[in-house]
């Protein structure tokens, strides 16, 4: 008679059907790792000027014969640096890549620089995130170029 029983509540026991499976909402895909191989494509992102000691860091290294890019123009003498920076979508900057211009230790410490500029930038949030965007640091003294 149990068996009986067990029988019938196993047959008549409904099954309860699965719940559908939700997918998951893909996230927007962030961007590449990378900056594109054509940087005019980017956005512009304008940076403060280099301060002083960030000058003086520059001028040193191209009076040591370090970096010779740096070119007379007037009674001055004008180094640009272009820098691509990806901005996170919190407005920090994920990665800075400066162009190759041949002066590595100026290219790094703009690099770095551009970093901290972006950092204390007082509109960063309110800058689009998950791109790349284009910029330059430009660094003038007087004087006048070499020989």
């Amino acid at each position: 008679m149990i068996v009986a029983l067990i029988l019938a509540a196993a047959t008549t026991q409904a099954i309860a059907p699965a719940s559908p499976v939700t997918p998951i909402p893909r996230l927007a895909a962030p961007g590449p790792a990378e900056p594109p191989h054509d940087w005019s494509t980017l956005g512009v992102l304008t940076l403060p000027p280099a301060g002083p000691d960030m000058v003086r860091f520059v001028r040193d290294e191209v009076a040591a014969g370090r970096c010779t890019r740096a070119r007379q123009d007037d009674a001055q003498m004008v180094l640009v640096v272009p820098l691509a920076i990806r901005i996170s979508a919190d407005g920090n900057a994920d990665s800075v890549v400066p162009l190759a211009i041949g002066c590595p230790t100026v290219e790094q410490f703009s690099a770095g620089a551009a970093q901290r500029m972006v950092r204390h930038l007082a509109h960063r949030t309110m800058i689009p995130g998950d791109r790349w965007y284009r910029t330059v640091i430009t660094y003038t003294w007087p004087g006048t170029g070499p020989g």
